[in-house]
Order: structure tokens, then sequence, then C-alpha cells
């Protein structure tokens, strides 16, 4: 304060000159302890500032009268008697006189001098700000402050409107984001003070609002400028004052965004639109929120490269989680009642897919609902807002979510039993296959596969092709026989070398020549629907916990007879007749082969993981095979007892209980492990 004190005199010229003489002189610097020290040198003056005493101004104003006195004598008026009542007058009209200049002195100059000093001096900081609702105009602020360093003298800071600047570098304010009207606010004396008020930025500019809040909604924290006026009530006075503050605001933190319990909700093939309902969560570390934002739109992207299941989970979030050339816009994700909150967050939201952006999106789509089915993790990187009311609030904001693939993949299961696999079905009859009609275009041989939609509703799937691998390469050696009435004659021998395929897995029309139940919107009439039944190729499964099953026939996998069999022995197994078996022998006998594998190292199922592409239909809306392809790990395939002992006859009859092809575990030999 003395500081203070010392620097204002300094600057203004405090008393008359005609009353200066009554300064003490640096003879009279004798002072008390108590005195108050005043700085009196002008601008230039040389002189070592003086402290001003009370006592010593006293017998200064003995002297003032001097003047006065000497000439009322000189004039007659006044004889050495009266000189000491005229001197003593003098001092009386003075010292009020003078005290009184003092004290307009202190009250004109040095009082706001101060206020505007512990002004300056103080400091801001947020405690916590919510943004919203907004409007096309601006938006509602709720702000607490905190104010340190305000001075030893209680205040009260009059409404006022501040007007909030982007921080610039090398400048005092950059530009302006809008202005906010501040209430009457108190402000204590020697202690923090909290400053709470509810009011409504006008922004002034869009530009400089997405600027200002961009960066928090990236995760990095910024300095916005407070500028401004006010009125300070302090000490029975009004003061007015100028603010310039830097306000840290802190970064807004999304912590681990998840999308989760994702299940499609309908397609619209007019409009190419698919949409997808998911619950999205996140935690905020952040003193900053929004609330009531209403209805928000985001612009959805997704990297299919980035996103490759072969990428480092670390490696995947960094690539997709910045736009770039590769990122490609697949939609929009409406938030229909968005906030952001500090803590814990919980928001519905909908994915709205679509194709009618382009061949590209067409693609990223199709690879994104693909891995989602195989149960990966992948990352959307949403941009926005867009569309809004309130249009300074579009674009400001680059998140990513992660989405988690389905808890639980397409496929659950298979089964392969003696009248799936070994016998097969006739497409044309829907009855067992006979021995001598064997042919790929009328007998279909396979395997049951169960599965389930991720969602609450049901997916129809068609122009399924997945080939199926085992978790290792495997080989063997085998003997086929032939039984003529009781007596068994060695047939063929052959020896299939490693390969880790298992078959081609496709759906065809007769696929369900299995399920004589099988309807779908078929005709009321039997044999109609029966005619519709064995030409239908289609799959559709119902929503969760709904388990559906279908059957898929086999075949090998192209190139597979090569990698397998011996060469030259790649063609049809039995005699070279296809219309007794198609396929060659390593791919005839791969089925109980493997059953007899898995049974020896004690395990009832055959893992198998199955990648490859389908046509996925939801009401009207279609995803192409080319676009759309899955992967699904470590399927169990289940095997019947019947299986291991390969037997194929005459459809009944004694003829076909003494004429059979039979292929057991026992004429099979595996290299040692």
């Amino acid at each position: 304060f003395r500081k203070a004190l010392r620097q204002s005199f300094g600057r203004l010229p405090l008393l008359p000159a005609g009353l200066r003489h009554m300064l003490p002189t640096a003879a009279e610097r004798g002072f008390a302890a108590a005195d108050v020290p005043l700085v009196t040198a002008q601008s230039g003056d040389s002189a070592p500032p003086r402290r001003f005493s009370f006592a010593i101004v006293q017998a200064k104003l003995s002297r003032c009268a001097t003047p006065f006195v000497a000439g009322a004598q000189a004039a007659g008026r006044c004889s050495s008697r009266c000189s000491l009542k005229r001197r003593t007058a003098c001092c009386l009209v003075l010292t009020p006189v003078i005290s009184l200049a003092l004290a307009l002195t202190l009250a004109l100059a040095v009082l706001p001098l101060c206020v505007q000093m512990f002004m300056d001096a103080a400091t801001i900081s947020l405690v916590n700000c919510s943004l919203g609702p907004a409007d096309a105009t601006g938006i509602d602020v709720a702000i607490a402050l905190r104010l340190d360093n305000g001075g030893p003298v209680a205040a009260t800071i009059r409404a006022f409107d501040a007007v909030l600047h982007t921080q610039a570098d090398g400048a005092e304010a950059g530009a302006e984001i809008g202005r906010l009207s501040f209430p009457t606010l108190p402000m204590a004396a020697s202690a923090p003070t909290l400053l709470s008020t509810t009011s409504r930025l006008r922004v002034s500019s869009a530009a400089a609002f997405r600027a200002a809040t961009a960066p928090l909604l990236r995760g990095e924290a910024s300095e916005w400028v407070v500028r401004g006026e006010a009125t300070v009530q302090v000490l029975g006075r009004s003061v007015r004052v100028r603010l310039r503050k830097r306000l840290r605001m802190p970064a807004t933190r999304m912590e681990e965004m998840r999308a989760t319990d994702v299940s499609i909700e309908r397609g619209d093939n007019a409009t190419g639109v698919l949409t997808v309902a998911s619950r999205v969560s996140f935690f905020s570390r952040s003193s900053l929120e929004l609330v009531q934002m209403g209805a928000l739109r985001v612009h959805a992207y997704y990297d299919a490269g980035a996103n490759d299941p072969a990428v480092p989970a670390a490696e995947r979030r960094a690539r997709a989680g910045r736009l770039s050339s590769s990122s490609v816009r697949v939609g929009t994700v409406l938030l229909p009642n968005y906030e952001l909150r500090a803590g814990y967050n919980e928001l519905e939201e909908q994915i709205h897919f679509d194709q009618s952006l382009g061949v590209e999106a067409q693609e990223a789509i199709g690879h994104f609902f693909g891995r989602w089915l195989s149960g990966y993790e992948q990352t959307l990187l949403c941009v926005g807002p867009v569309g809004n009311e309130a249009a300074f609030l579009d674009n400001i904001s680059v998140t990513t979510t992660e989405v988690l693939g389905v808890p639980t993949p397409l496929f659950t299961g298979g089964l392969m039993a003696e009248e799936h696999t070994v016998r097969g079905w006739d497409v044309t009859t829907g009855a067992s296959c006979d021995t001598f009609q064997q042919q790929t275009g009328r007998c279909v041989k396979g395997a049951v596969v169960y599965g389930k939609a991720p969602g609450r509703r049901s997916l129809l799937f068609r122009d399924l092709v997945y080939d199926a691998f085992f978790d290792a390469p495997f080989e063997y050696s085998a003997t086929m026989r032939v039984h003529a009435g009781p007596l068994p004659i060695k047939f063929a021998s052959f020896a299939c070398r490693p390969s880790d395929k298992f078959a081609r897995l496709r759906s065809v029309p007769g696929m369900w020549a299995f399920a004589p139940g099988h309807n779908h919107s078929y005709s009321p009439d039997p044999a109609v629907a029966q005619r519709q039944r064995l030409a239908d190729s289609t799959v559709v499964l119902e929503g969760r916990p709904t388990e559906g099953a279908f059957f898929l026939a086999a075949e090998p996998q192209p190139g597979q007879a090569n990698e397998t069999d011996p060469p030259g022995r790649t063609g049809p197994c039995v005699l070279g007749l296809k219309d007794v078996d198609p396929f060659d022998c390593c791919f005839t006998t791969r089925f109980t082969a493997a059953a007899c594998y898995y049974q020896a190292r004690g395990e009832d199922s055959i893992p198998i993981t199955a990648s490859g592409n389908a046509t996925l239909v939801v009401d009207d809306w279609e995803l192409p095979a080319a676009n759309f392809g899955a992967t699904i790990a470590r399927v169990p395939i289940g095997f019947t007892s019947a299986l291991t002992d390969f037997r194929v006859g005459i459809n009944g009859g004694p003829l076909g209980r003494q004429f059979f092809l039979e292929f057991t575990c026992e004429d099979i030999a595996f290299p040692p492990a």
C-alpha cells in the first residue's frame, strides 16, 4: 500500500506550488514511525522522496502566516501584539483547507489507482462451467470462477458486460468470441472469492467460437481472454476499472468412449440408409460440461486399412482416430439428447450407414459390418456437429468411438452327421440322395450350421460363401473298402498331404430339404410350399436369444485337391464316376478323417475358422456379398458317431445292405505327433 501511495504521489502534483514550502526540508525529516510515507517529487525531480509528518506540518503552519502578518504591519493595520492573533487565525483557516486538499487528493487520485492496481493483480480461475442449451444467436453459460488476490478491502463489482476473446500470441487478445453479462458480484477482503453466474453468451463470430472450443474438445487446454469495464463500490466510493484477464479453460477428455449393445434396427433402400442403434458410454474428467444440447448429428468416418484385424489396437486407434485421405465417410451419427457431464456418461445413439455416399462408402460399410459380425473391435471417427441450428457449434468436435464386436459370433456351431455329410439331400425331391445320383447339381452334402442375429431383430442372408479351415494342417493315409456281400474288398489306398483346408460352405437351392417344416412365407398350398422350400437359398436368423439352424453345402475350396491329393489323382474318387462321387478321395474322406482325428484326442467337436462373404438384407436394404465379408473364428463343428463309420450303399432294399462303400477310423493312419 505504501508503495502504491509513493508511486501515485510521485506522478501527481499533489499540492499547489505556493504550499510546497510546508513540506519538511531535509533537516526536518526526523519523523515518528507512524508517519505516513508519501512521495512528492515530480517527474524529472532528482531530490529524494520526502516523508510527510503531521508534526512538521504544524510547525510549518506557524511559518505560513508570516507573509500575511508582515504585510499587515507594513500597512499599519497590525501592531506587534496583533501579529500572534493574525498568525493564529491564518493557521486556523489554512489547516482545514490543506486537510481538505489532501483528502480530495487521496479520494480522487490514490483510491482509483489502488483499486485498479488490485484488480490488475487479481487472478481468476475456472471452477466449473456448463454450456447449453444453444440457439442461432448464442448459448447459455453457467460459470463459477474463483477470484484470488482481490485486495485488502471488501468491495462490490457492479453488473457489467465482458467480451471474450481467443488467445493470440504476442497480442493482448485475439478474435472476439462473444459477449457475456455478469450480475453484481461481491468481493471478499483478503480472501478468495467465488463468483457464480448464469448468463447468455451472445456469439459474435462462429469461427472464433470454433477456434476457442475445438482444442478443448480435442483434449487440449487453452486460454480465453476476458475484457471489459466495471464499476467497483469500495469504501463508499464508486470506481471505474478496466478488466483484462486470461482465463484458462480445461481440456475436455472423453475417456474410454465405447459403443456397446449395437443392434441393427431398420433399412431403407430408397435412401440407402441402414439404421443401427447403440449405447455409447464414456468418462469425462473435465470441469467443462455441455448440457441440454438437444439432438446433435456428426459425420462418421471409417478407415478400412487402419481397422484391419491384423493391426494392433494402439496403432488402430492412432490411425483411425485422425481424419486422413484413407478416412471414408460412411454416414451420420445422431445423438438425440446429447450431454457431456463430469464423470460417467451414457447416451443413446443412432448410426445411419449411408450407401448413397458412393462406392467407397459401400465398400467401407461392408468391411465394418463384416468385422463387427466377426467380433472385432473397431474405431469410428466422428466429426461435427453438423447441420445444427446453432451454426457456431458445427465441426467443433473430432472424437473417436470404439465399437465393440458382437459378443456371440454370427455362426455359433455346426453338426456333421451321416444324413447331412455322407449321404446328402436330393434338391429335387427333398429325400436322401441315391448312390448313383451324387452329382453336385442334384445332391448336396455338407453340415447343419447354427447361428443367431446379434441384435433384437431378424436378419436375412443369401449368397453365403465361406471357406472353412482347421486350426492347424493335418495329414493322413487311408484305405477304402467295398463290401459285396459278406466279403470286404480293398478298393483304394491313398495318402492326403498336410493342409488346413476343410471345405467351402455355401448356401444353395435345396439347402432346406433337411427341414420339411421350414416355412419362410411360403404358399399355403403344400405342393407349392415344398417347391418354394426346395428352391429357397436364403437364411433368416432371428434376433437374440433365438438360435436358428440351416444347412450349408460343402465342396472343395479352389485348389484344395491339388494341395492334398497325390499328383494325377484329383478326379472323382470312386471309379472316376461323378454320378457316384463327384469329389476327390481326400475330400470324400476328409470329414470322417477329421472326426476320427479329434475323437482320438478326446474331443467331440472340430474347431474351424470360417471366412467368406454374404449378402445382408434388412427390410429392402441390401449390402451386396461383394462388399460384405466376415470371419468367424473357432466355430465348433460337432459330429455323430455314425460319421466315423463312413458307409454309402444303394438306398433301401436287400441289395443296399449287401453292397456298400465303407471307410472307418480303423482305416486311417495319422503320422506320429
